[in-house]
């Protein structure tokens, strides 16, 4: 009875453990294939949402691109007389982001260039709905363009409407007595009036941005600002035969990734692009910019060597890496060509 015993005892764990052994076994596998569809079934929905994003994103360009063609052509097939009356489909309705703070309260003695006060001080506080955000990497820059509102004007009607029938020109200053147009001048009075500024950066703290060399009135509405790079002083470029960059002046400062620019390609006209380019200018699908009669052939040669040396493909297409696919064609619009 006792080796039974024994006997039974012995062979009552090695099945035991056996089946423990198998039962783990098999769920490891079963975790280990759970595992593998679940990342394979992730995988395939990521690729599926990043394909969905780019259809929508492109649907939506073109239903843009659909809508203003059907407003443009709408406008065209307005009278003459409708259109005058009705409000352009093209008026903005701007949105105060921030407000000027400055030492000059009112109109009288605010300076007619920053330049001139260097020493000047000021800041620019946003609005409570715009978040500080949105001004980050803002200390990399020197410079800064402000578009603002002349809102110290006096020759506007109850209604804060232009008075109709007002002086189109005026006398500017230095001009001694010489009256020419009111946009062809800095004037605050002008049909839309807005001014443009460009004031010097000093730092920022939170909503507030501060600024020096401003010639801003104490409360001026800032509807839009803007830093200064180097392209906006005229003929900052590439020097064509060299390509080399030209220096950034020494008063502008940018962050090193404005600074670098772009290296160009070399663009040449093959003989058939040349000869059809030439058809489109004398069939005039290039006017009114560019016709037989104002040189548009070299022109719009030019033109369109210029565009294509910058690459005007979107940076995804540029290369080929595991998240982008190079695109060899370019498909530029030109004149509606």
């Amino acid at each position: 009875m006792s080796s039974r015993n024994i006997t039974v005892t012995s062979v009552v764990p090695v099945g035991t453990s056996w089946w423990l052994w198998s039962s783990g076994i098999f769920g490891l596998a079963v975790a280990t294939t759970a595992t593998v569809t679940w990342r394979v079934a992730v995988r395939s929905q990521r690729a599926y949402l990043k394909e969905q994003r780019l259809a929508e994103r492109t649907g939506r360009i073109r239903a843009e691109i659909k809508l203003r063609t059907l407003v443009k052509e709408s406008q065209r097939n307005v009278h003459p007389k409708e259109k005058e009356s009705s409000s352009s489909a093209h008026d903005l309705q701007l949105k105060c982001i921030g407000t000027v703070v400055s030492p000059y309260t009112k109109r009288m003695g605010t300076p007619r260039q920053g330049s001139l006060v260097p020493s000047s001080r000021g800041y620019i506080q946003l609005s409570p709905t715009i978040s500080p955000e949105t001004m980050e990497g803002m200390e990399g820059y020197s410079h800064l363009w402000v578009l603002f509102g002349f809102h110290a004007n006096t020759n506007y009607a109850t209604g804060g409407e232009s008075k109709k029938g007002g002086s189109t020109k005026i006398c500017p200053p230095r001009g001694g007595g010489k009256k020419v147009g009111q946009l062809a001048t800095r004037s605050p009075h002008r049909p839309n009036p807005l001014g443009l500024s460009l004031v010097a950066i000093e730092g920022r703290d939170g909503r507030t941005l501060h600024i020096r060399a401003l010639d801003l009135v104490h409360g001026t509405p800032v509807y839009d600002i803007k830093p200064c790079v180097p392209w906006d002083i005229p003929g900052y470029h590439y020097n064509s035969s060299e390509q080399e960059p030209q220096t950034i002046p020494k008063a502008l400062r940018v962050p090193s990734w404005v600074g670098q620019d772009d290296a160009l390609q070399r663009v040449e006209f093959s003989q058939s692009a040349f000869q059809s380019l030439k058809s489109c200018v004398k069939d005039g699908l290039l006017q009114p910019l560019y016709t037989v009669e104002n040189d548009g052939i070299a022109a719009a040669q030019n033109t369109l060597q210029e565009i294509l040396a910058q690459d005007p493909r979107a940076s995804t297409q540029r290369g080929t890496t595991s998240t982008t696919t190079r695109q060899e064609t370019y498909k530029v619009l030109f004149c509606q060509v």
